[in-house]
């Protein structure tokens, strides 16, 4: 059984996601994305539509509203304070450096189109990663904290690696066409099923390969050797694998 067969996709669940399918539109998925840092994607969506209604979700529209009404917008969501500046601080950036048009950012190298996102206020390697996967269909996997848990739950890390690291060997081990859809089937099965606390594990169908399943019930751990070999076709086995 394999992830997003588990976990069958939901446009709805996703706000950067919906949003692109809905919008086409590469600034709302970032403003979306951005909302949803430290936040449900649910209070993000009600967020991001509180400032299309009162506000407007343009660069434009931003520069040209005061701080206290994003704010105002805003306030369904976590930290609302510091994302209306940092919405405000991109879209300036955007209009003075790239004519208000996030896809000038886009349509660069994909290196330097990351550099460049990253490089703006409140935007770190996983919202920038989202936008160019969502947007653009590069090949990069973003990790959140959900996927970061199930990956090292799996063995495929370990609680010391690093973003990148983990990205990478994701990458490494999944179909390049199923980046997105097993990235979303990832955070839904975090937050379903492989959950921070009292995940569960007796329903979980890559519990046969998952290393702390395995410690639930007093298995011994796989040695270094067998879990390679288990970790490079877990994009491809027919059972207990997390790609599509």
């Amino acid at each position: 059984m394999k992830l997003p067969e588990v976990h069958p996709l939901r446009p709805q669940d996703f706000v950067s996601y919906e949003l692109w399918i809905e919008k086409k539109d590469p600034f709302k998925v970032l403003v979306g994305t951005i909302l949803s840092q430290n936040s449900t994607d649910k209070s993000a969506f009600k967020a991001f539509k509180s400032l299309e209604e009162k506000v407007g979700v343009t660069p434009q529209a931003l520069v040209g509203a005061p701080l206290d009404r994003i704010e105002q917008a805003l306030r369904v969501s976590g930290l609302y304070r510091s994302k209306a500046m940092r919405l405000k601080q991109i879209s300036e950036i955007l209009l003075q450096s790239f004519g208000g048009d996030l896809q000038k950012i886009l349509v660069q190298d994909m290196e330097k189109a990351r550099e460049l996102l990253i490089s703006m206020p409140g935007v770190g390697e996983k919202t920038a990663d989202v936008v160019l996967l969502t947007c653009s269909n590069a090949p990069l996997f973003p990790v959140d904290t959900h996927i970061r848990r199930i990956a090292i739950r799996l063995g495929l890390a370990n609680e010391k690696d690093t973003y990148s690291k983990i990205s990478t060997k994701l990458m490494s081990i999944l179909p390049r066409d199923s980046y997105l859809i097993v990235h979303l089937a990832m955070i839904q099965h975090g937050r379903t099923i492989c959950k921070a606390v009292k995940p569960l594990c007796d329903r979980c169908p890559l519990s046969n390969c998952c290393e702390y399943a395995r410690a639930q019930v007093g298995e011994p751990k796989e040695s270094p050797a067998t879990r390679r070999h288990r970790s490079s076709g877990a994009g491809k086995s027919k059972e207990g694998s997390v790609g599509n």
